[in-house]
């Protein structure tokens, strides 16, 4: 019994006593996970060869303001490195207290080592960069940015905010940081949509031929949208007819600035410049294929009788000049619409206020011709056509019936 008593007893004390010294050795026991310096001190006397207890003297004497002592931190991390020259932390705050002296030769020296030690790792490259911008060397710091961006996507907005925070323009990060590749200037387009930058978004719309990346419809619809929210309508415009000349798709003829006037088409490039067409409660918006006053058919909008219905989710945008005149054409054919509050087409200004509006029609009308002339105002790009029907406060205020549009042409007088 004492046989087998004795060197289970001896296990367990060698364990306890282990693990005091393992404790002390890393300066951490189960109730103290900010060892003084005394232990710290006591930990490398213990064993002077565990780079340990000199990397947190060096954090102590970095960031403790009672003992604040830069020069003594970067003795401290110097050992630490001597003992551990692959722990890339070390290098990293071995660098961060060589700028904070002023040491920026120094600190520049250490970040090599950040990379050397670990050259694809986020953590380095970010602060490698960080750290250089703040010595003022944006040049140096670039290809730490460039990496990242192509090796970690995930953080491309970081990226981008920091290059803006430090002044770097559209051009200068073009040509100086987003890699060469279409994947690359692809992410720094969206960056710039997310945050608005129309003007940006337009120079790397244009610079994007020179990295290789040939657009498809999605990406060029979201560019036109993009430019068409920010009210720069000429410039949609302008992209919308290039991609329908780049699909072989008819382009606009005889100065009609109204595309798919005639609703033989549920869409041409599905955005833009398009018609857009929803459903609202109380109405239904459909193509009729056997209704038309010319080609193959018309827009057809039934209206339920149950509903108030406040009525403009059929409209499309339209790119007209300034300070011109220009006069809206097309027929409306009405069938039991009930109300006064009928239906009529509307011109809206995006940008300068403008607003006019056609005779409104309710109840049965055969093909009626609807004319509506006016002048853009001065710096209009573009407006808004619209099949609008108002909501009304009169005690008959549902409305039912069907409405049927054809032939909608814009053109200047």
């Amino acid at each position: 019994m004492k046989r087998l008593f004795s060197p289970t007893l001896i296990i367990i004390i060698s364990f306890i006593v282990g693990y005091q010294v393992l404790s002390i050795w890393r300066s951490l026991s189960l109730s103290q996970i900010n060892p003084s310096r005394e232990k710290l001190i006591k930990a490398i006397r213990i064993h002077p060869s565990n780079p340990d207890p000199y990397y947190r003297l060096a954090l102590f004497y970095q960031w403790d303001l009672r003992n604040l002592d830069l020069k003594e931190s970067v003795q401290f991390f110097r050992k630490a490195i001597e003992r551990n020259p692959l722990e890339q932390q070390y290098w990293i705050n071995l660098a961060r207290v060589f700028q904070r002296l002023g040491e920026n030769r120094s600190s520049e020296r250490a970040l090599e080592n950040v990379i050397r030690v670990f050259p694809a790792g986020y953590q380095g490259r970010w602060i490698s960069a960080n750290l250089l911008l703040g010595q003022e060397g944006l040049e140096k710091a670039l290809p730490h940015l460039t990496y990242i961006l192509e090796h970690y996507p995930n953080q491309t907005g970081v990226v981008y905010d920091l290059l803006s925070r430090v002044g770097g323009h559209t051009d200068f990060i073009l040509e100086k940081v987003v890699p060469k590749n279409p994947t690359a200037i692809q992410r720094y387009l969206h960056y710039l949509y997310e945050i608005g930058d129309r003007e940006s978004v337009k120079k790397v719309w244009v610079k994007r031929t020179s990295y290789g990346w040939k657009t498809d419809r999605p990406e060029t619809l979201r560019y036109i949208e993009f430019l068409i929210g920010h009210g720069d309508i000429g410039e949609a415009y302008r992209t919308w007819k290039a991609r329908l000349h780049e699909e072989g798709l008819p382009l606009p003829t005889d100065g009609n600035l109204i595309a798919n006037g005639g609703f033989e088409k549920r869409e041409v490039l599905g955005g833009g410049f398009d018609w857009r067409m929803g459903n609202i409660s109380g109405a239904e918006v459909s193509l009729d294929s056997s209704v038309a006053f010319e080609g193959k058919g018309s827009l057809r909008v039934v209206f339920n009788g149950k509903e108030n219905v406040d009525f403009h989710h059929v409209y499309q945008y339209v790119a007209w000049q300034p300070d011109k005149e220009y006069v809206l054409k097309g027929r409306m054919k009405t069938r039991g619409v009930t109300t006064k509050s009928g239906l009529k087409i509307e011109v809206l200004g995006v940008g300068p206020a403008f607003h006019m509006a056609s005779e409104i029609l309710i109840g049965d009308n055969d093909w009626k011709e609807i004319t509506l002339a006016f002048r853009t105002p001065a710096r209009s790009q573009g407006g808004i056509v619209r099949v609008r029907r108002e909501r009304t406060d009169k005690f008959d205020r549902f409305i039912s019936g069907t409405v049927w549009l054809d032939g909608i042409s814009l053109k200047e007088k």
